[in-house]
């Protein structure tokens, strides 16, 4: 067995299934790759992290909404690359050929050539970890 540093420790347990979200300001859309995700429930409440660091966090927590779009493994090389480059230069779906669709409940666009799109309402956020919750629409 391999000895790793204890600080590297979550990258054997955070590697769950990678979604895309996207959220949606008067300016622009954009699209973030996130690997920590977490159904709550047997309801559609639904968890993710992240924080001040990443472009899209300002527009969650002013529009309290966004889609959650689940991606099929022929989209792995755009998805690390979306998670690799910030929504505050580039437009995602411009650059990874994405097609934006409207949603019937929220702001933010479905993606096309995901197999599912969630839209979600923020219902809490727990800024200590920036996690937040979120109720499928």
């Amino acid at each position: 067995m391999k000895k790793y540093p204890l600080n590297k420790a979550f990258t054997f347990i955070e590697p769950g299934p990678v979604v895309l979200v996207t959220t949606s300001n008067s300016a622009k859309c954009n699209i973030l790759t996130l690997s920590w995700t977490m159904v709550l429930d047997f309801t559609p409440r639904f968890a993710f992290m992240t924080g001040s660091w990443n472009y899209s966090y300002k527009v969650l927590i002013k529009n309290n909404e966004c889609v959650i779009a689940i991606p099929t493994v022929d989209l792995l090389k755009k998805i690390v690359a979306i998670g690799s480059c910030s929504g505050s230069n580039v437009d995602k779906f411009e650059k990874f050929k994405l097609t934006p669709l409207d949603a019937v409940k929220v702001n933010a666009p479905l993606i096309k050539e995901c197999y599912a799109n969630i839209e979600c309402r923020i219902v809490d956020n727990i800024k200590k970890y920036n996690i937040f919750i979120l109720d499928g629409l």
